[in-house]
């Protein structure tokens, strides 16, 4: 046989063998959507002596928890998944011009607010994720959250929500602290039912009067100053303003979208808006899952 032939064949046998690990790696496929697999590539150029670091990581933040961007209406959104099942969704306040969509890597800065606030929420859960946290739900201050141990993780608003919201923030809360306790918390297989805080309705007297119509809320505006009472208005008290009832009347409001209820005490006059029957305060508003509607049909039952 030819030595020549020989020769280049021992030099290539030589070189397919001095590959390095973290090379052949790097041409895997992995299977990390929940919508199906797709391609993780880099070419020659790219690999460093900290390839293997790198992939490893990538393997670990897509293991777990991760994150992909999408539009929500015309607003730019990014939802947290945790082993493929989604569980939070961070979206913008406003429109978005130019909305990122796709799996986002964990390990790379974002340039987007809200892919930025979902990116750190997933590092904090991929963290947590080893620790075997108790996850619960609260309701702090007119606002709904949940705590990991005794830390506050996130709070719900118009930008932070369950990734298939309801008109029920209680049961929206309830709904992410369940699924967090399921898949990367201490193990607990029985939810709970339960949102630390929450304000129970009051047993009150025999209904006087009840009629139905549009509630709206008001708070921030107006927290700290003079309600027509005289008394400072609470945007976290179960307040309301209302046209004609006297001032301390109990009220209980009931949201027709979802059947909760919230027993208010007049202490303002309004609301000034046409086709509005009451207007109740952000804690009252909150507590019936009508905060993020802004308005919706309720039945108003004077008690006392």
């Amino acid at each position: 046989m030819n030595k020549k032939f020989i020769g280049r064949v021992a030099v290539a046998t030589l070189l397919a063998t001095a590959v390095s690990i973290p090379e052949r790696v790097h041409a895997q496929t992995f299977d990390t959507g929940p919508s199906g697999a797709f391609e993780v590539s880099v070419n020659d150029q790219s690999l460093e002596s900290s390839s293997t670091d790198t992939l490893q990581k990538f393997n670990r933040s897509t293991t777990t928890v991760r994150v992909n961007a999408h539009a929500h209406e015309s607003r730019q959104a990014a939802t947290v998944y945790v082993k493929d099942i989604p569980v939070l969704t961070y979206i913008d306040s406003s429109d978005t011009a130019e909305v990122v969509s796709g799996w986002v890597p964990l390990e790379e800065a974002a340039t987007n607010r809200v892919i930025a606030d979902a990116t750190q929420m997933a590092a904090q859960l991929e963290q947590l994720s080893d620790r075997n946290t108790d996850f619960t739900a609260h309701w702090d201050d007119g606002t709904y959250m949940v705590k990991a141990g005794d830390s506050p993780l996130l709070t719900l608003g118009e930008t932070v929500q369950l990734s298939d919201a309801t008109e029920n923030d209680a049961e929206n809360v309830l709904q992410i602290t369940n699924r967090l306790r399921r898949l990367i918390g201490d193990g607990a297989t029985e939810p709970i039912t339960e949102v630390i805080g929450r304000p129970e309705p009051q047993q009150v007297a025999a209904i006087r009067s009840s009629y139905s119509g549009m509630a709206s809320w008001y708070g921030p505006g107006f927290h700290g100053r003079m309600s027509a009472s005289g008394e400072s208005f609470n945007q976290y008290a179960m307040t309301a303003a209302h046209r004609t009832l006297p001032f301390g009347t109990q009220v209980r409001v009931t949201n027709l979208n979802n059947g909760q209820q919230v027993v208010v005490r007049i202490n303002d006059r309004g609301p000034f808006s046409r086709g509005r029957i009451i207007d109740l305060s952000a804690g009252a508003a909150s507590a019936i899952g009508l905060q993020a509607a802004g308005v919706g049909p309720v039945q108003v039952e004077v008690l006392r």
